[in-house]
């Protein structure tokens, strides 16, 4: 990345190239701002771009100061002219995996304000550090090819974009223009500590620069990944275009002796693409769980079902099923006739002012009278209880007051958010 590695302030034109392949951005866009110099950087070029934006500041609660440094980076985020709202996560004591558990609720409260506010366009602060060091610790974890490539520039988050426009900045940069132009930021102790992966990873890093692994080339190595995931999805793509098909109620089928014919790279890839169309989410499915779910699939007898990243693959002589696992759909959302909702990360649901009021749940195992009365065709549409549980309803407490359409768009219905593989 010829140009970017220089402690230097960045300039409008770094701000406007960085954004440039988002466009266009909702108006406003969010900000996730931690308050350290990565985010307060990204806040101040936003701002200086003149970009319609809402802050927010997760306070974790997990160190006694959290709560004032939150308050303090509200109060510089307001001397820039921004508008910023402090989302307190609230949690018994924790106890094990606590930066997992703090990611997971961090970006559940980011994107629950996202959907308060209407906002569809969610920047982060992480990167070109970040994506080193995630390389690294994938590379530490053995991570296949999609893994090295790192941290993706944008990705979705039910109708949520996460943008990262950051990540061909190193962090100099960032503390850089925070210095230049006077901007007040945190620090996080915890950053740092040799109690986690990360931490670890970092405080090696300059012997490891030593030996020639850089930051410079582990981001070069990603690049390469990058290339080489993008020719395997091309070849994967073309393969489930033949032999798999997207079915209107979410499950997937696929021709089950068509999977023991490309190589077992395209043959892994496509059932990983099946699951994460099945089961948005930000990581693919572990690695070594996959191959095994592979294996079985190409090798088991007839009529056998496991269960492998939320989802449940079905075996019969000719056919592989995936769907959503019944056990795994346990989302609650509050229907709006205002706005569409995204449920379970795959249905977008759409409602009018008649529809009753309610929370969007999945199915379950209602009585066939109540499922006949309330979606005629439903159950001859979908035979298989199991799929027909992880589809959304409506309901009222513990009562099942509606099921929308999946066929017409009426009053009350629900399409998948992914009918095409990608």
């Amino acid at each position: 990345m010829p140009g970017t590695l220089r402690d230097t302030a960045l300039s409008a034109d770094d701000i406007a190239q960085a954004l440039n392949p988002f466009a266009p951005l909702s108006s406003p866009i969010a900000l996730a701002i931690s308050g350290g110099p990565d985010s307060m950087a990204l806040a101040f070029c936003i701002k200086r771009a003149n970009i319609p934006c809402i802050a927010f500041i997760v306070d974790h609660g997990l160190r006694s100061e959290s709560t004032t440094e939150a308050e303090q980076v509200k109060r510089s985020l307001g001397t820039m002219g921004i508008r910023a709202e402090i989302l307190r996560w609230h949690h018994p004591q924790i106890s094990g995996a606590i930066h997992e558990k703090a990611r997971q609720a961090r970006y559940d409260l980011l994107l629950q304000a996202c959907h308060q506010h209407g906002v569809t366009d969610l920047l982060t602060a992480h990167h070109a550090d970040d994506q080193a060091e995630t390389i690294l610790m994938r590379i530490a974890k053995g991570s296949a090819v999609e893994g090295l490539s790192g941290i993706a520039p944008a990705s979705m988050r039910g109708n949520i974009r996460l943008l990262r426009p950051f990540l061909n900045f190193p962090k100099s940069r960032l503390i850089a223009t925070c210095d230049t132009d006077n901007i007040q930021f945190v620090t996080d102790p915890s950053n740092a500590s040799d109690k986690f992966t990360r931490g670890r990873l970092r405080n090696i890093m300059p012997l490891l620069a030593q030996e020639g692994l850089t930051t410079e080339n582990l981001l070069r190595l990603g690049a390469r990944a990058s290339e080489a995931t993008e020719a395997l999805a091309t070849i994967t793509h073309e393969f489930l275009r033949q032999t798999a098909q997207i079915e209107k109620y979410g499950s997937i089928r696929l021709d089950r002796r068509a999977l023991s014919t490309p190589p077992r790279a395209i043959g892994l890839r496509a059932i990983a693409i099946c699951l994460r169309i099945i089961h948005p989410n930000d990581y693919p499915p572990e690695q070594d769980a996959l191959a095994d779910a592979y294996d079985h699939i190409l090798t088991s007898a007839d009529d056998t079902t496991r269960s492998l990243y939320g989802c449940l693959i079905s075996l019969t002589e000719k056919q592989v099923t995936l769907f959503r696992e019944p056990a795994a759909a346990t989302e609650i959302c509050v229907l709006s006739p205002e706005q569409p909702i995204t449920w379970d990360g795959r249905w977008v649901i759409n409602a009018d002012a008649l529809t009753p009021k309610g929370e969007i749940r999945a199915l379950g195992m209602p009585s066939h009278d109540i499922i006949d009365q309330l979606a005629p065709i439903l159950r001859h549409d979908i035979p298989q209880g199991r799929i027909r549980a992880t589809l959304p309803a409506l309901w009222a407490g513990e009562k099942l007051v509606a099921i929308p359409s999946f066929t017409e768009k009426s009053g009350f219905y629900a399409t998948l958010r992914n009918q095409a593989f990608p």
